[in-house]
């Protein structure tokens, strides 16, 4: 094992590195490209690391005589491939353009594939120790993902990249180290000072890397206005994203500043000092923030706290400011924004006592202060980008479930009240189908329910308000009287106790229909209507979003657009490998004496490696979703997680070096245990101690069954060390890592259409085939070759 020594600490750099190259990619692309765009580059990209196993495992003949040097592959395929990436992302290359996509995809997952084949290597080089050398991988990508979180919040995202590239010149110097040609110590000195020089040049590494030309970026479309002149303040990058702030400077000479998120989700910096000096400064700064009018009409003594979820540049702090809240609390899930408006904004963010701004995620934030506020505001805290373990849901989408406005209402002091800031009708209406469903299960029917709910609008942005006690009629008539003077009654437009008044007539010809209040929501509340029939019958998605399938700003009925390409990804794995199992592996040469035997034996192990592989991915993309709601950052709850999921797969893959014998036979008892663990975690533990639970104890609950569902592969691992063949481990690293993107994809779809209850029984399924096809692995004629 001695020998092995150098080989173990190349496959922990190794696998660390890849996991920093693959988070810091997100970050990139999460910049560049809309978030669909991500998922799609990411699933090609990880997908690079079967591609590289498969490929050794086809060509090793050809590829160990041209290893010699074959260290050096990932980290100059790595610095090659992002600084390609940079390059075209500075001549403006967009995400729309086929070739611009294509592009991103290719110098992406070029490193992977280089990744991938050296992986494959030390691994067959190694085969005797294939589940030692598989905790290492496991261990080294748990480090990776911890450690990445600390380097985004402190380094620029291109230093990130070049400290990843730095470990794998670390898995060149030891390999060089390792062999004993007169070259070795030159090429190990070589790739120590690239090290050191990387280190020096700390300050040059500092790019700044422009968004894509993408319409759906806030900061694109306002830079190339001709009519503006801007200038970008500061930038810095973070395990979130990039934040940017903006200067912009209109025709007339006024000045305003604008913080973007992702190139995205642009607001206005608003600075409370400077508007209170002007009453006229603060009325035209509350006229663009609509929740202010229903602010107003809230009684004196229910202003004394208020909480604000996604605070933007300060609108929403100086709104409750002015509007005469005691205390505001601010909850702002990304820290960069923070720390840039401490710095640019004082006066709102962090110099007055009464305002009080802390880095948390909303909901999370909520839970933990239950009873406490007299309002909740949600302005639309949209970032429009790409969080999280699926690199398809969006940060926000967990704050727009039917649980989440369960825990904003509870979150509410007896007279407290949810502000709804939306974009549009169909987000009204969405929200509204969470409300009226949340209530029917609790027993309140559509009519009392929307008592407690009004709704406005200016045109653009409609508000949503919901009290937690119905709203006396009284007030109501008010409201409803005021709005109309302000012209609030365009778009949705609901109040309750009000007669609905409208207008059917035919004016030459033509049938005129007018109705004050939305008819539908009117229908609802008087009870013509069904509210269920408000999703059932509509020709866009606006069924209840729950946490179980947490996707709100998903309006497609059945697979998303944005889903399509990725899916036919996942397609093709599958059917390659049947196709591949259907014709026995042909590609893969077994010796003449035992090849038939060998050929039966290889299929079984194949069909058990995409097995675990795809339920895998399942499994952990269940058990993230579940538990990330317990942690209060997004970027450190998925590093967080991916860490102990990843340890405790380590520390279960090291367990199996103890196996000696009847290995098939311990594949089948831990797949059944993985089964058995899963369900008491999810049934049982989680039920029991999930309101309880800190952080620290999530990931150690974690650790329980992840430490289980690490055994089953490394053992696959140990049986297959029986073959003569150099190329069977490779091919069953390759089979394992194609299927987990295949799964990935097949999890987000799952849990879209059916929910992540699905996603989690589909793995369990997995485990209980493979059970089933293990089995055959006792048969004497194939266990023995």
């Amino acid at each position: 094992m001695k020998r092995s020594l150098p080989d173990i600490s190349i496959i922990f750099l190794l696998t660390a590195a890849t996991i920093i190259f693959e988070i810091s990619l997100s970050r990139l692309f999460s910049y560049l490209l809309s978030f669909h765009f991500v998922l799609i580059i990411i699933a090609f990209s990880i997908l690079g690391l079967g591609i590289g196993q498969i490929s050794y495992a086809k060509f090793y003949n050809r590829m160990d005589k041209a290893l010699g040097f074959w260290a050096a592959l990932p980290a100059i395929a790595m610095f090659l491939g992002f600084s390609l990436l940079l390059v075209l992302s500075k001549i403006g290359s967009s995400s729309f353009n086929a070739l611009g996509l294509f592009a991103f995809i290719v110098f992406s997952i070029v490193p992977f594939i280089a990744i991938g084949i050296v992986y494959a290597f030390i691994f067959e080089k190694n085969k005797r120790h294939a589940s030692t050398f598989y905790a290492i991988d496991l261990i080294g990508a748990a480090g990776g993902a911890l450690v990445s979180v600390f380097l985004l919040n402190t380094f620029s995202l291109v230093y990130v990249v070049a400290i990843a590239i730095g470990l794998l010149l670390l898995v060149w110097a030891i390999n060089a180290l390792a062999n004993t040609n007169r070259y070795s110590r030159a090429l190990a000195l070589l790739s120590v000072a690239i090290i050191i020089l990387m280190g020096l040049g700390k300050d040059a590494l500092d790019i700044d890397i422009p968004v894509s030309k993408d319409p759906s970026k806030d900061m694109y479309r306002l830079m190339n206005n001709p009519a503006l002149q801007s200038e970008k303040l500061e930038s810095r990058w973070s395990a979130f994203g990039k934040t940017d702030l903006v200067q912009f400077t209109y025709p007339d000479s006024t000045v305003s500043k604008t913080m973007f998120i992702d190139g995205a989700a642009g607001t206005e910096v608003v600075n409370i000092d400077e508007l209170a000096k002007d009453t006229l400064k603060i009325r035209k700064a509350l006229l663009g923030f609509p929740a202010v009018f229903a602010m107003n009409f809230v009684n004196e003594n229910d202003k004394d706290s208020v909480l604000i979820i996604g605070p933007g540049g300060g609108i929403d702090i100086a709104a409750a400011y002015f509007s005469g809240y005691s205390y505001v609390d601010a909850v702002e899930v990304n820290p960069s924004f923070v720390s840039l408006m401490e710095k640019y904004n004082p006066a709102t963010f962090l110099e007055k006592e009464n305002i009080k701004v802390e880095v948390n995620e909303g909901r999370n934030f909520v839970i933990k202060n239950k009873g406490k506020y007299d309002a909740i505001l949600l302005t639309i805290p949209v970032t429009k980008g790409s969080r999280g373990t699926d690199f398809y849901g969006l940060t926000e989408n967990y704050l727009f479930t039917m649980e989440a406005l369960a825990d904003y209402l509870e979150g509410l002091t007896e007279n407290g009240a949810v502000y709804f800031t939306m974009h549009g009708r169909q987000e009204v209406y969405k929200m509204l189908a969470n409300y009226l469903e949340l209530k029917d299960r609790m027993g309140i029917g559509q009519k009392e329910a929307l008592k407690k709910v009004y709704i406005f609008s200016n045109g653009m942005n409609p508000v949503l308000v919901i009290k937690k006690t119905p709203f006396e009629q009284k007030m109501i008539e008010e409201i409803h009287r005021i709005a109309h003077y302000l012209e609030l009654d365009q778009d949705v437009f609901y109040f309750p106790y009000i007669k609905q008044e409208g207008l059917d007539t035919i004016v030459q010809n033509v049938n005129y229909q007018w109705f004050m209040f939305d008819d539908l929501i009117y229908d609802i509340s008087s009870g013509t209507y069904p509210h269920d029939e408000l999703w059932k019958t509509a020709s866009i998605n606006l069924r209840p979003v729950s946490d179980d399938s947490p996707y709100f700003f998903n309006y497609n009925n059945g697979i998303p657009n944005a889903m399509a390409t990725p899916l036919w990804l996942s397609i093709f794995i599958i059917g390659w490998f049947l196709f591949n199992h259907a014709n026995k592996w042909k590609s893969v040469s077994f010796y003449e004496d035992t090849a038939v035997t060998a050929q039966k034996k290889f299929r079984v192990l194949a069909l058990l490696a995409f097995l675990l592989g795809f339920s895998y991915i399942l499994i952990q993309g269940y058990l993230f979703q579940v538990l990330n709601l317990k942690l209060s950052s997004p970027s450190q709850s998925f590093s967080l997680l991916l860490f102990t999921f990843l340890l405790g797969n380590g520390m279960g893959s090291l367990m199996t070096r103890a196996f000696k014998k009847n290995l098939p036979q311990k594949l089948t008892v831990y797949a059944a245990l993985i089964i058995l663990v899963c369900l008491l975690t999810v049934y049982v533990l989680l039920p029991m101690w999930y309101e309880r639970l800190s952080e620290f104890w999530v990931a150690i609950l974690l650790l329980f069954p992840s430490f289980f569902i690490g055994v089953p592969f490394p053992l696959l691992l140990r049986i297959a060390t029986s073959f003569k063949e150099k190329q069977v481990i490779s091919y069953l690293l390759g089979i394992s890592s194609v299927a987990g993107v295949a799964a990935s994809i097949f999890a987000i779809v799952i849990s879209i259409l059916y929910g992540y209850s699905y996603v989690f029984l589909l793995g369990l399924l997995g485990y209980a085939v493979l059970i089933v096809m293990a089995y055959r692995l006792k048969n004497p004629e194939i266990v023995q070759l």
